[in-house]
C-alpha cells in the first residue's frame, strides 16, 4: 500500500525489482497502476523453481526429470522412487543456497535433512528434485523489449560446477563458446523467456551445455547479483542499473552494447563457518595486472556462513584484459594473494 501511495503521488512510470524477493511484488504494484512490466503470474513463473521447471517442460524444451515434495516427507521413501545423481533446490531461494548433489540415497537424506533445517529459517516448504545435469554452465544478461530479446553478455565460468554444492566463483565476458553455441544459447533463452510468460524487463539466466544440447537451469525476471554488474558497462560508461532505466524510460538503447575489452567479476567464495577477523593482502591482489578492484563486502567481527546455508561472498575481486584468459589469470592470482583470518564462532552456554 505504500509504494502505492508514493506511486500515485510521484507519477511513477515503473517499479523495478533488484533481486528475486521482490519481483512479483513489483509486477502486481505495476499491474495495478497499468504500466508496462511483466504478469504477475510470468514474474511467479520466474521465481518459482518448480513453476519454471513445468512451463518449460510444456514447451518441449531439454528439461530434466523433476518431482517436487512437501520437506515434511520422509526422504529415505522419496530416495526409492528417484534416480541418481539427483539434485535437490529449494523453490524460492537463490544465490544457489540450499542447492545440494547427491549422488546415492544416504547422500539424499543428508541433502533433504540440511535442506529442511535452511527452509525452517528461511522461505518455503517444499523441495524440488531433478536429475543432476552435466556440463559447461554459462550465466547470460539479456533485456526484452518491442518484443524481442537483447543479449548484453553471455559470462563462462571455468570453475567447474558439480557440486556437492554449486557455489558460483569466477564469470568471464565474451565467452569462449564457438557462435553455434552462443546461438543456441540466445535461441534457447528466446524461447524460455516466451514459455515462462516474460515479456520486459532484464534477464539473468543459467545454461548447461552438453552433448544433447542447451538446458535451462535458471531464467530469473532480475539483473545479475550482487556487485557482479559492476564490469558491465555500456556506451559513455552507462552501468547495466541505468541500461535498465533507460528502457523503462523510453530511451532507445538499441546501440548500446560493451566495449571490446574482456572482463570478469570473482565473486570471494566464503571457505568456513565462522568470525571475520583480518583480511590480509588487498594491496598486493589490486595490483595484479588486469585487476580493476576490489571490494570487500563482509564486516569485520561478523559471522560467516558458507554454502548451502550462507547467501553471501566475502567480497568481489573485478578485472579487465586483452582477453578472456588473461582476465580469469588475473582473478585467480589476485585471488591467491588475499588471506581471511576467519575465528570459531564463540558459542555461549547458559550457566545453570
Amino acid at each position: 500500500k505504500k509504494i502505492l501511495l508514493i506511486a500515485k503521488k510521484y507519477n511513477v512510470i515503473s517499479v523495478l525489482s533488484i533481486d528475486d524477493s521482490a519481483t512479483l511484488i513489483a509486477a502486481k504494484i505495476c499491474s495495478i497502476l497499468g504500466l508496462i512490466h511483466n504478469s504477475p503470474s510470468a514474474s511467479l513463473a520466474a521465481r518459482n523453481k518448480y513453476i519454471m521447471r513445468k512451463m518449460l517442460k510444456n514447451s518441449d524444451m531439454l528439461n530434466p526429470n523433476f518431482k517436487v515434495f512437501k520437506n515434511s516427507e520422509i526422504p529415505n521413501k522419496i530416495a526409492e522412487k528417484i534416480s541418481f545423481p539427483c539434485v535437490l533446490k529449494p523453490l524460492l531461494l537463490n544465490g544457489s543456497r540450499g542447492v545440494i548433489r547427491a549422488n546415492d540415497p544416504e547422500e539424499f537424506t543428508n541433502a533433504w535433512n540440511r535442506i529442511t533445517k535452511i527452509l525452517n529459517r528461511s522461505i518455503g516448504t517444499q523441495i524440488l528434485v531433478e536429475d543432476y545435469i552435466p556440463g559447461e554452465e554459462v550465466a547470460v544478461e539479456a533485456l526484452l523489449y518491442d518484443n524481442s530479446l537483447k543479449i548484453l553478455a553471455i559470462f563462462d565460468k571455468p570453475d567447474p560446477l558439480d557440486g556437492p554444492f554449486f557455489e558460483e566463483t569466477i564469470y568471464v565476458t565474451p565467452s569462449k563458446l564457438s557462435l553455434k553455441h552462443q546461438k543456441n544459447i540466445e535461441y534457447t533463452l528466446t524461447k524460455s523467456t516466451k514459455a515462462l510468460g516474460l515479456t520486459t524487463g532484464p534477464i539473468h539466466a543459467e545454461f548447461r551445455i552438453n552433448d544433447r544440447g542447451v538446458w535451462p537451469i535458471e531464467v530469473a525476471a532480475r539483473t545479475i547479483g550482487g556487485l557482479c554488474s559492476n564490469i558491465l558497462d555500456f556506451g559513455s560508461g552507462i552501468s547495466l542499473e541505468e541500461l535498465v532505466l533507460s528502457h523503462v524510460t523510453g530511451v532507445s538503447i538499441e546501440s548500446l552494447q560493451l566495449d571490446d575489452r574482456s572482463r570478469g567479476v570473482m565473486m570471494i567464495p566464503i571457505p568456513k563457518q565462522g568470525l571475520l577477523r583480518k583480511i590480509i593482502g588487498i594491496e598486493n591482489a589490486e595490483a595484479v595486472e588486469g585487476i580493476e578492484s576490489i571490494e570487500i563486502t563482509a564486516k569485520l567481527n561478523y559471522p560467516l556462513e558458507p554454502l548451502p546455508e550462507g547467501d553471501g561472498y566475502l567480497g568481489f575481486i573485478f578485472a579487465y584484459g586483452e582477453s578472456s584468459i588473461k582476465v580469469e589469470k588475473a582473478l585467480r592470482k589476485a585471488h591467491a594473494l588475499l588471506k581471511f583470518e576467519i575465528e570459531p564462532n564463540i558459542v555461549l552456554k547458559q550457566i545453570q
